[in-house]
């Protein structure tokens, strides 16, 4: 008796040292594990920043390319009142524009909307240093005075003169850090080689003494990058996970051991199985939301977007499944199905309707992968629809893997007969750039301005540039989520063409989508021409 209690003290005793010492080593090696996962994290984020101020000097310098774009015509006087008065009013619209310059080809000014801007810029006697851009004919100018946040785009227009364009880049500064961070940090946007154009933050706090991590990004298209420096300490500090319940978790992770085996054994399917096992048995289905006209409320086409519908009935929306194919590659044959069974219940109704327009969401890694467009042909041709028909849209959610790639393949899907739509544009990572490169049919404005058209002055401002865009694109302009007959009033006003939105519909199954078509071509305004979805 007595050797059977001294046993179980003594495993007792055992298990009470195996429960410690796996207590110790699951909250070492937790704490160790979460503190990489942080600086990983940390990282990440500042990559992330220069990325975004990158972003934001590069919109404002697009800004006033397009502005600039307007008065390239050879004129031999724009400097009279009524040219002046028109760039004046170019300079109030576009916030970051504090001045418009005709210049002389010696660089001489001929005029400009803000004189004082213009000698506070070009202060001291030394011409201003000029980098040339992707387009050679735009030139960026760096002031004198370094860090005061003041540039110079120049657009060079022949031999007679060129127009300037003095922009003010202090105001995307001030909010780039985090508040832990900017006691500790320093942001720069520079010109050429090393012209610091704009700073923000504490030089003394990232010295080399100091030792600090420093982030930069270039543009591809302007002379123009940012860098990024905050000191060892600041990054170090930053973020901190919490010490109580870190070392609580360690401390009951031995006791959990055993329990942690155990609901391994017995997991459920993990989120990527279970996705993989719904699209294997069709439960990933189309629901088809409609493209109308903006004046004539007439659907000229759909956007089809994906629902699982469960074996039980429920229904589950893309947020909770898109970012899991994403991540895990399933986006593919789930894009793939979707195709196939979208084409296949429409085949009677694109028949019915010949200028009637079909658009699939594209990933951008889906986009560049190897033999997408011939997989897609492939469906497409199975399906007996023509390619002109199917429009893909290319969404934002991710950044191209291969932006190259991605222009290459897009320019050869239109030589295919496939037209291509940006979507969200002006959100997420489809901004003016990506107009630039990929040339789209459709240019789809983000919801964010819809729900304020009319109403904020930069929103409506940024509508009225992709409507520009489009016209001289000749690309169609779609409007997202309109919700009201306000909004497509002040959209059509604007020159919107087409849109979308809980106006006319939700996303729906494609019985109730064809029931939706045939009440609208009843109670549809008259029109001189059918309107088509591009």
């Amino acid at each position: 008796m007595a050797v059977t209690i001294a046993m179980r003290g003594y495993r007792a005793v055992l298990g009470a040292l195996i429960v410690a010492s796996s207590a110790l080593v699951f909250t070492a090696a937790g704490w160790a594990g979460l503190e990489s996962l942080r600086g990983q994290r940390n990282l990440a984020q500042l990559e992330e920043l220069s990325g975004q101020l990158l972003q934001r000097a590069e919109l404002a310098i697009d800004y006033a390319v397009i502005t600039l774009g307007d008065y390239t015509a050879p004129s031999n006087d724009l400097c009279n009142i009524e040219a002046l008065r028109t760039l004046r009013q170019q300079t109030f619209v576009r916030g970051a524009i504090k001045d418009i310059a005709v210049l002389a080809p010696d660089g001489q000014l001929m005029c400009s909307t803000a004189p004082a801007q213009f000698d506070l810029l070009t202060s001291g006697s030394a011409r201003l240093a000029e980098y040339e851009s992707r387009n050679t004919s735009i030139v960026l100018q760096p002031s004198h005075t370094e860090g005061s946040g003041l540039f110079r785009v120049l657009w060079r227009i022949g031999e007679t003169h060129s127009i300037a364009a003095t922009l003010n880049i202090d105001m995307l500064m001030f909010d780039i850090f985090p508040a832990q961070l900017r006691d500790e940090a320093l942001a720069e946007i520079r010109i050429g080689p090393g012209d610091v154009v704009a700073r923000f933050g504490d030089e003394a706090s990232t010295a080399p003494s100091q030792t600090a991590r420093a982030f930069s990004a270039a543009s591809d298209r302007y002379p123009v990058s940012v860098a990024l420096a905050t000191s060892q300490t600041s990054f170090r500090n930053w973020n901190p996970w919490p010490l109580g319940p870190v070392l609580a978790i360690g401390a009951i992770a031995g006791a959990l051991i055993g329990l942690l085996v155990a609901q391994t054994v017995m997991r459920p399917p993990s989120p990527v199985e279970a996705l993989r096992s719904a699209i294997r048995r069709g439960e990933l289905v189309p629901y088809y939301q409609p493209v109308f006209d903006l004046v004539t409320l007439r659907i000229v086409g759909c956007e089809v977007l994906v629902r699982w519908r469960r074996r039980d009935g429920e229904l589950v929306f893309p947020d909770r499944f898109i970012p899991i194919a994403e991540a895990s590659g399933l986006i593919v044959p789930m894009t793939e199905r979707l195709v196939e069974q979208a084409l296949s219940e429409m085949a009677p109704l694109l028949v019915e309707h010949p200028e009637f327009k079909i658009a699939f969401n594209i990933d951008p890694s889906h986009l560049v992968q190897p033999g997408f467009l011939d997989t897609l042909d492939q469906i497409v041709a199975q399906a007996g629809s023509p390619n002109s028909r199917i429009v893909l849209e290319l969404t934002e959610r991710n950044a191209f893997p291969d932006m190259k790639q991605a222009v290459a393949v897009t320019s050869e899907a239109r030589k295919r007969g496939y037209r291509i739509s940006q979507d969200d544009t002006g959100a997420g990572h489809n901004g003016l750039g990506h107009i630039q490169d990929l040339k789209p049919d459709v240019i789809k404005i983000d919801k964010k301005f819809i729900d304020v058209a009319g109403t904020v002055e930069a929103a409506d401002a940024i509508i009225e540039v992709l409507v520009n865009l489009g016209q001289r694109m000749g690309a169609v302009v779609v409007a997202e989520g309109i919700e009201t007959e306000d909004q497509r009033a002040t959209l059509s006003r604007a020159g919107v063409a087409q849109g979308q939105g809980y106006l006319i519909s939700r996303p729906v199954p494609l019985a109730t989508f064809r029931a939706l078509i045939n009440d609208l071509e009843r109670l549809a305004k008259p029109a001189k021409n059918d309107p088509q979805m591009a």
